[in-house]
């Protein structure tokens, strides 16, 4: 008998192909739009988790304080230094503390140059970030306090200055200053903010003062990262850098600091939050196509009940139940928002995908979509279909043999 109904429901739709055709349309464009922005909110959060990944979990960033004049911030106070870092990374539960000094550069290789971003810093930056050396080997801790000239240079630095030609053991120059290239590191790509996180030299913090820019405080840091031990308490942890930094600096009790340690795991959690919302609003805002769709449905079957009342005062003639009748029409509801939900998520899969191919993104497709299509063309055809149903089904038959 369901098979019948099916069948019969078919018939209805494929008769008159135009309108139904129009009505699917609705439904084709809600689902490819809900489609498409949970697949753009999957990739954001993807995206956020291997840049999070590629970084290094449980970090803390220790930079200098904001000077604060009449509520406007007007620069940092220059207080940390490399020692500062050291000391830090002698505490309990501290994995690795690298120095950080930024400056932008130009690298100069035979006829070939190229500015990149600039880090000095110790090998622990390499443990903090969790950067690989793929060729050669990293600088070691002798190299920085002798400030030897060598740097680590990103995949997409070895590749605009020495294309196919293999980097290590080459010399560059940056300033007219000799820098003999001992690694290059494994390409990570873009990090959160859409950087190119292999567009970069790391050199010696020592080196890069001294050599390159001369400063009389050798010391001076911009940041200290530091990374803490995965079993380790973040707020205990964060609390004990707290208390050496105040320490070292002769910081009275009640007295403001000149620093600051930044959760960078509770950043980032807070960046992911904020996409899942910005993920759920788009949904939310696609998902109203969706209901002008239902209502394409809801209105198509109120057109079709009126059309076939006679043939529903016939059906109800000859013996057929109120639930047959009502169910006859949430059939032909539901296989209309089927229809148009499979369309819809084929469609908004296979552009997610093209747009993801060019934009250079990984977009995931999960199971938890094809889910929702699903969903949404039993609910959208269901409550769609339940109003014509219920007119159809209440129809007295006496008055639909007698309608023209």
């Amino acid at each position: 008998m369901l098979w019948l109904i099916i069948k019969e429901a078919w018939i209805s739709i494929s008769s008159h192909k135009l309108r139904s055709f129009l009505t699917t349309l609705g439904i084709i464009i809600g689902v490819g739009a809900v489609v498409l922005m949970v697949a753009a909110g999957q990739t954001v959060t993807l995206v956020i988790n291997n840049s999070f990944a590629s970084m290094g979990g449980q970090l803390v960033m220790l930079h200098p304080s904001f000077v604060v004049t009449s509520g406007i911030k007007s620069g940092q106070r220059p207080s940390i230094t490399s020692q500062d870092v050291d000391a830090v990374r002698g505490l309990k539960g501290i994995e690795a503390a690298a120095p950080m000094i930024f400056a932008t550069a130009q690298a100069v290789y035979g006829a070939n140059n190229w500015t990149a971003a600039l880090r000095g810093s110790t090998t622990d930056l390499l443990i903090v970030n969790k950067w690989e050396v793929e060729k050669g080997e990293p600088f070691t801790s002798k190299d920085v306090k002798a400030a030897a000239p060598y740097v680590l240079i990103g995949a997409t630095v070895a590749n605009e200055l020495f294309g196919f030609n293999d980097p290590v053991g080459q010399t560059i120059r940056i300033k007219n200053v000799p820098l003999k290239v001992v690694g290059v590191l494994k390409s990570k790509g873009q990090d959160l903010m859409g950087n190119d996180q292999d567009d970069i030299i790391i050199i010696p913090y020592t080196t890069l003062r001294q050599r390159i820019q001369g400063s009389r405080i050798p010391n001076r840091v911009n940041f200290g990262f530091i990374k803490i031990s995965d079993s380790e308490d973040m707020e205990a942890a964060i609390n004990r850098i707290k208390m050496l930094i105040r320490s070292r600096h002769n910081i009275k009790a009640g007295a403001e600091d000149d620093f600051e340690v930044r959760n960078m795991t509770a950043m980032v959690e807070t960046v992911k939050t904020v996409g899942l919302v910005l993920s759920i609003l788009l949904a939310s805002i696609a998902s109203i196509s969706l209901v002008v769709g239902s209502i394409g449905i809801m209105n198509m079957m109120l057109v079709s009940v009126t059309e076939r009342t006679r043939e529903i005062g016939i059906r109800k003639a000859l013996g057929a139940a109120n639930r047959w009748i009502m169910l006859q029409f949430l059939t032909e509801s539901v296989m209309i928002s089927f229809m148009g939900s499979a369309i819809g998520l084929a469609l908004g899969l296979a552009i997610s995908q093209i747009a993801g191919s060019i934009l250079g993104y990984e977009v995931p497709i999960s199971a938890w979509t094809l889910a929702l299509a699903g969903a949404v063309a039993i609910v959208v055809g269901v409550l769609s279909g339940v109003l014509p149903a219920y007119k159809a089904m209440h129809l007295d038959p006496i008055e639909a043999l007698r309608y023209q």
